[in-house]
C-alpha cells in the first residue's frame, strides 16, 4: 500500500497583483485515492462536464453542481488536507528586510513551503511502519 500526497498552488509570490498565494496538498492511501477518483468521475459524467476545477477563473454558474458535489465528495473521504495562504506584501517586506530578493523568496518557497505541507499531511500517519510516498503536483 502506498501514500499519495497531491500538491498545488495558486497565485505565485512574484504575481506582483495578487494579494495572497495559496499552496495545498492533500494526501491519503491509495486505495482512498482510486476510490476519490472513481467517485469525481462519475461527478463528471453525470454532470456532462469533463474539464478541470478552477475555482479562480469561476466565473458562470453552469456547473456549480459539479464543484459543490466534487468538493462534497473530496472533503467527505478518508483523506488530509493541509493549505497555507501567504500574505504576498508581507511576505516580500520580509524578504527585503533581510536581503533576499524576490526569485531568492521564491525558490526558499518552493522549498519549504511543500515541506511544511507534506510533513502536515503525513505526520499523524501511523499505520506503515515505512511511508512509501508518491508525490504529484
Amino acid at each position: 500500500m502506498y501514500y499519495l500526497i497531491y500538491f498545488d498552488e495558486s497565485n505565485k509570490i512574484d504575481q506582483f497583483d495578487v494579494e495572497y498565494s495559496y499552496y495545498g496538498a492533500y494526501g491519503s492511501t491509495d486505495i482512498s485515492m482510486a476510490k476519490v477518483v472513481r467517485k469525481v468521475r462519475d461527478i463528471f459524467k453525470q454532470c456532462k462536464s469533463f474539464s478541470e476545477l478552477h475555482f479562480r477563473e469561476y466565473t458562470k454558474d453552469n456547473h456549480v453542481k459539479k464543484y459543490f458535489q466534487t468538493l462534497h465528495t473530496v472533503i467527505n473521504e478518508d483523506v488530509k488536507i493541509n493549505i497555507l495562504i501567504v500574505n504576498n506584501k508581507d511576505a516580500l517586506y520580509a524578504a527585503q528586510r533581510i536581503g533576499l530578493t524576490t526569485p531568492e523568496l521564491r525558490n526558499l518557497f518552493y522549498i519549504k513551503i511543500p515541506e511544511r505541507l507534506f510533513y502536515g499531511v503525513t505526520r499523524n500517519l501511523s499505520e506503515f511502519s515505512e511511508n512509501d510516498e508518491m508525490i504529484k503536483g
